[in-house]
């Protein structure tokens, strides 16, 4: 994955949730039923997500080689499944998303107490 992708992902932690989401999925219902061959159906709900994102989301995480598809049919929709370079990035993502709230509640606390000094 190059800078600029990795740069991207961590601006729109929306996309993040999107992946983490379909990855959840896929390995929930794999538990579930190992015939599963890690196809979902496209979601129109992602928690901490505005649904009319999502249309975008999935393209721009298409264009990262970080999701795939399939259309199934008329009937059946549209399929995703995390590709292995979406698999292989999120616990980098999760690890500096986690950082960065973390610096940041730090900075908060900073902020905090030299107010309450001043």
């Amino acid at each position: 994955m190059i800078d600029f992708e990795l740069e991207q992902m961590l601006e729109n932690p929306e996309w993040c949730l999107v992946l983490k989401h379909y990855s959840v999925m896929k390995r929930e219902t794999k538990d579930r039923d190992p015939e599963f061959d890690g196809w979902i159906i496209r979601q129109n709900e992602v928690a901490g997500v505005v649904p009319e994102r999502l249309p975008r989301i999935h393209g721009k995480l298409i264009a990262f080689d970080l999701l795939k598809f399939q259309i199934s049919g008329r009937d059946s929709g549209v399929f995703y499944q995390v590709t292995r370079t979406g698999e292989k990035m999120l616990p980098r993502l999760e690890e500096q998303l986690a950082a960065a709230a973390e610096d940041a509640a730090d900075a908060t606390t900073e902020e905090q107490t030299l107010a309450r000094s001043a």
